[in-house]
């Protein structure tokens, strides 16, 4: 209940921020690659990155003339693939995400590159084995997944037409150690890469 009165709110926040201002609001869709990095004992290890889709909703503000702010509300599917080894049943982790980037952009012949930080919450996930799957839990105990906050960064480009068609991509890459337990657990580290296709709206007259 808490994530969603949270996830609510932020959408709602989101809403009246880009009707109060001169925005451009836009939907995006995509593919999402992800992979979760572990380090334990002085070894970092990655198994196989997983597919996903990613589909939102962005606003861009203009910062000057060649610059603007965009962010947005993003849905984010991220997880992980374990290398299959023999007989063994092949694992995967399906962690579903609301993320929050803040991204600082730099326009020329409607191409545009730039960065910023970025926020995400699970809010939902699976952790498959074989035909056997488990509802994932996140938290800071031993018995859950992993932690369910997560703050990166982002770095983003594209190209945006001038009829409003949109293509992007971008690489976050998360910075809290997603790992539950004790600080001699490890560290669990969230990346991935985007790609998306969308449409955006002209702004509002002032």
């Amino acid at each position: 209940m808490k994530k969603t009165v949270t996830t609510l709110a932020t959408a709602f926040l989101f809403v009246v921020t880009i009707s109060a201002q001169k925005a451009s609001v836009g939907i995006t869709a995509g593919l999402s690659l992800a992979n979760y990095k572990v380090k334990e004992d002085g070894n970092d290890e990655s198994d196989k990155t997983k597919a996903g889709i990613t589909a939102g909703l962005i606003a861009n503000f203009p910062a000057g003339k060649n610059f603007m702010i965009q962010t947005g509300v993003q849905w984010v599917q991220k997880g992980t693939r374990e290398n299959e080894d023999g007989g063994i049943d092949k694992v995967s982790i399906n962690v579903n995400t609301i993320e929050i980037p803040v991204n600082f952009l730099y326009n020329s012949n409607r191409f545009f590159i730039g960065a910023g930080p970025s926020v995400a919450l699970a809010v939902s996930g699976k952790l498959r084995a074989g035909d056997l799957s488990v509802k994932a839990k996140f938290g800071h105990s031993d018995e859950d997944l992993m932690k369910g906050f997560d703050f990166g960064a982002n770095i983003v480009t594209g190209y945006q037409s001038p009829g409003g068609f949109l293509v992007a991509a971008n690489f976050n890459q998360g910075f809290s150690n997603l790992m539950p337990g004790g600080p001699g657990s490890g560290t669990l580290k969230s990346h991935y890469f985007g790609i998306r296709i969308g449409y955006v709206l002209k702004s509002k007259k002032a």
